[in-house]
């Protein structure tokens, strides 16, 4: 039995987007270890041939990253390595993914495999970011004592996340910061109506926020840094870069790493926005 579509199980996400495939009637095939998970169409097949999945399916639907160490795929409960994973593909295969490093890239070029990096997609994201910025705010709300109405709020980088993040902070009118070293980001929060500083300036100011995001990935923060927090600070970092010291961190201050926000928080809608995002790409290129 030939199949439309190989979904690779990385989080819940996945699992939806193989419902979303197979209630539209497509052929679909998941590999991973949520067989048994109660969100998973009972009807949909299920394998633990790798060869056996990727010589029998079209379109292949890996994690988002593909990969987290470089050495295996992004798969819930499996060790599938790239190496081996990338000597069954071939020219019948459509491969989707996201972070695709250029060692894949040049293999698959190689084999003729038309490759679809979900990270590339502008309008995916934005809608990614739109998903991981609304957890973030309410999040916040939810893990801090104090009201975010008219409350300081930093958001560090003015990214794709960042901008979000800020924007829906001013619409609950709190009081909005944005730091960062890039000009550009800069002039654009200027342009936005936010109050915005450098970096160099982050350990004299930070201990007037009760809300803080951070999206810069790279760790800027260091111990005098967290010693200068307010006492009843939430900080988030969606980067999950900062590095926070083992010490006595004051009672009331709330931190937090979070990675991979859309999986493991808005599973359905992110698994609609990858359904939505894979099938535009097919029908353009008409594949």
């Amino acid at each position: 039995m030939k199949f439309d579509f190989l979904i690779f199980i990385a989080d819940e996400r996945f699992l939806h987007v193989a419902n979303f495939l197979y209630n539209k009637n497509f052929k679909v095939l998941v590999f991973g270890l949520f067989y048994k998970n109660k969100i998973l169409n009972s009807k949909i097949k299920r394998t633990n041939s790798l060869k056996f999945a990727i010589k029998n399916s079209k379109n292949i639907i890996c994690s988002i990253p593909f990969t987290r160490d470089f050495v295996f795929l992004n798969v819930k409960g499996r060790c599938i390595s790239i190496n081996k994973f990338l000597s069954y593909l071939s020219f019948k295969n459509n491969l989707f993914g996201g972070m695709f490093t250029k060692k894949i890239l040049k293999v698959c070029e190689e084999k003729n495999v038309l490759v679809y990096d979900y990270y590339k997609d502008y309008r995916f994201v934005i809608n990614n970011s739109i998903i991981t910025a609304e957890v973030a705010v309410a999040r916040a709300i939810l893990k801090n004592k104090v009201d975010m109405h008219f409350s300081d709020c930093l958001v560090l980088g003015f990214g794709n996340c960042g901008k979000i993040i800020a924007n829906k902070l001013k619409n609950l009118s709190a009081k909005v910061f944005v730091c960062t070293d890039s000009e550009i980001e800069k002039n654009l929060a200027k342009s936005q109506g936010f109050s915005v500083f450098g970096l160099n300036s982050l350990l004299f100011k930070i201990d007037r926020f009760n809300y803080i995001f951070n999206t810069i990935p790279k760790n800027i923060f260091q111990k005098d840094f967290i010693e200068a927090l307010n006492e009843n600070v939430y900080l988030l970092d969606i980067a999950c870069v900062l590095e926070f010291f083992k010490m006595n961190i004051k009672k009331n201050i709330t931190i937090e790493k979070i990675r991979g926000i859309p999986g493991k928080f808005k599973a359905f809608s992110s698994g609609k926005l990858i359904l939505d995002s894979t099938l535009q790409f097919l029908k353009k290129n008409r594949v």
